[in-house]
């Protein structure tokens, strides 16, 4: 501690800075050279998320169309009538089983040439006959190997008709080598529903190597093991079952279809890898894409390497330099350091001039700045909480008087009532309707049913000002007076129509109709009110409409009350859900919503477009 002590303060700031700089540095740059190992490893795992999903999907296209391909004996009734035929053994067979053998060979030969995937075709007759046709070298059946203790063949029955596919297995069924396959299979039913036979599809499997080199993923390592863990497919041959048996037990133990996976060196060999693994529900396969770990961070490797070169240079330059500038720096900086514990104490005072210019100077300005608009801010925010704190009081006032209101008329209709006057009653009842729903204006969505019989309380309210001047046509299909809108949605709308139109309806009757349905596709809820009045011209319906600029005779009033609708929906729905009018000078008006659908499964088409 003494000789602590006896150094000079440049000395303690050079010993201090290298204990302080040097390992804070070390520190933070390894931390960053995890992070940036972490975050390139998701970048990649999540790219290779992305590819294992859609090799899947390719293989789910290549094996589905085989699936449609073994449903080909239901479009052609000569084969069942050949598989329900008894069995004979070979040595008795006369002239008939030897017909029916050709006939379904000539069957057997057109459609495997469909595609390149199928290299044979084997039936299974529930009566004990095997026909079947390779396409390779033509080889026929061995009648004395049969099926029935392999376990793809019990999978099969076991469907009841439904698809089967297998791992990988061997075929031994043609009088020729035994060969590598995927079987597709399936139960062919009679019309009666029992059972005509089994027919097998064997698939090549080298089509997934097709798939994976259109991928171009030669620096990967692409496994494809079935459901019991059996490797069906791999890019590399070198003890490949050690290496799925290590990605596999992840995945089980993850417990999910589809997520990240580390495998360490496990020698002999096999580096250290990191990937992802995607399991396809309808094969009932789990892909497996790793990468080298070494290759994938070795340019990270490079970078961390020079970063730590770089601190450490830097930080030894940056230490001579504090020598120099350890006595210009102490005494402006305890200024500033005194004045920003004041400021933490709440008081903004200002510190004094410091003695020297240059950087130090500048920092001192924008410091004292700093301070200023500090003390600034924090007056504005009290004036701000201030000024919401009123509000707040004006609003709770304002909320009291449409409760006031709804009260007071709900005691003159009751009034109205007991002396017997029926038409102010319901008129009164119709306001304290309209009164009651803008109380409830914050309320998600209620029922169209409802709104419309709002809207009809609001119709009766405005009979009472135009009088015999207007009459409604309600055109509303029952099928959506449960769909869900938003409250007071059609009143603006309704309120538009009687106004204008009848402001310009030249003294005849304005009629308006009201009308919902479901557009053709289904997919949206069309509410509209329309009139028969003078319409709008084009530059007002453009404004109307949303587009443009109000012109200084404009509707207004109108424009307010239908902006206000538009806005609502967007906020609510977002795009292409809208308010759209349509109009002509002399041709009427036609204000039509377009709301999003909920269909009889509880989904709206809104969801739909999310999924």
């Amino acid at each position: 501690m003494r000789q602590w002590n006896n150094l000079t303060y440049q000395s303690k700031l050079m010993l201090a800075f290298f204990l302080l700089g040097i390992i804070p540095s070390l520190v933070i740059g390894t931390m960053a050279y995890f992070k940036s190992v972490g975050t390139l490893e998701t970048r990649v795992n999540e790219d290779l998320g992305v590819i294992a999903g859609q090799l899947n999907a390719a293989i789910r296209r290549q094996v589905e169309d085989v699936d449609r391909f073994s449903t080909f004996p239901y479009f052609t009734p000569e084969i069942f009538q050949i598989l329900n035929q008894p069995y004979v053994p070979r040595d008795q067979w006369s002239y008939q089983e030897i017909e029916s053998q050709q006939q379904f060979a000539k069957l057997l030969v057109t459609y495997p040439s469909i595609f390149s995937t199928i290299q044979g075709l084997v039936f299974y007759s529930s009566t004990g006959n095997i026909y079947g046709y390779r396409v390779s070298d033509r080889s026929s059946i061995n009648e004395a190997v049969s099926p029935e203790n392999e376990e793809w063949y019990r999978e099969t029955l076991s469907r009841d008709g439904g698809i089967a596919i297998s791992g990988l297995r061997l075929e031994r069924q043609f009088n020729s080598a035994p060969f590598q396959t995927i079987t597709a299979s399936r139960v062919l039913l009679n019309d009666d529903f029992s059972a005509a036979g089994v027919v097998a599809v064997d698939i090549r499997p080298d089509f997934m190597d097709k798939i994976v080199r259109s991928f171009q993923m030669e620096s990967m390592h692409v496994m494809v093991a079935d459901e019991k863990g059996e490797l069906i497919y791999s890019t590399h041959t070198a003890d490949n079952q050690r290496f799925l048996n290590a990605a596999r037990a992840q995945a089980v133990h993850n417990g999910t279809a589809r997520g990240m996976i580390t495998i360490p060196a496990l020698g002999d060999g096999l580096e250290a890898a990191t990937g992802v693994y995607a399991y396809s529900e309808y094969l009932g396969w789990t892909s497996y894409l790793l990468i080298d770990r070494d290759e994938l961070l070795e340019e990270a490797n490079v970078i961390r390497n020079f970063t730590m070169i770089l601190v450490l240079v830097i930080t030894v330059l940056a230490g001579l330099l504090s020598l120099l500038l350890a006595r210009g720096l102490a005494r402006p900086i305890r200024s500033l350091i005194s004045s920003m514990r004041d400021v933490e104490r709440g008081l903004f005072v200002t510190p004094a001039a410091p003695p020297v210019q240059g950087e130090i100077g500048q920092l001192h300005l924008s410091y004292v700045t700093m301070v200023k608009r500090l003390g600034m801010l924090v007056e504005s925010i009290e004036e701000k909480e201030r000024q919401k704190r009123e509000a707040e009081l004006y609003a709770l006032r304002a909320r009291i008087t449409p409760h006031f209101l709804f009260n007071t008329i709900n005691s003159i209709r009751m009034l109205a009532v007991l002396q017997q006057s029926e038409g102010i009653a319901r008129l009164l009842q119709s306001l304290n309707k309209l009164l009651q729903a803008n109380m409830k204006l914050d309320s998600e969505l209620v029922p169209l049913e409802a709104e419309l019989e709002l809207l009809r309380h609001y119709m009766r309210l405005m009979e009472l000002r135009y009088t015999n001047r207007f009459e409604v046509e309600w055109s509303v299909s029952e099928d959506v007076l449960g769909e869900r809108v938003p409250p007071m949605i059609l009143q603006p709308l309704a309120e538009n129509a009687i106004f204008h139109g009848s402001l310009h309806s030249g003294g005849g009757l304005l009629q308006i109709e009201v009308g919902a349905e479901v557009n053709p596709e289904g997919t949206e809820l069309l509410i509209w009110i329309s009139d028969n009045g003078q319409g709008i011209d084009p530059e007002t319906l453009a404004v109307l409409n949303g587009g443009g600029r109000p012109p200084s005779s404009g509707r207004s009033g109108d424009s307010i009350g239908i902006a206000n609708v538009r806005e609502r929906i967007r906020l609510r729905y977002g795009e292409p859900y809208t308010l759209k009018l349509v109009s002509a000078p002399g041709a009427g008006t036609r204000a039509v919503l377009h709301l999003p659908y909920r269909t009889e499964d509880g989904q709206d088409s809104l969801s739909r477009l999310g999924e």
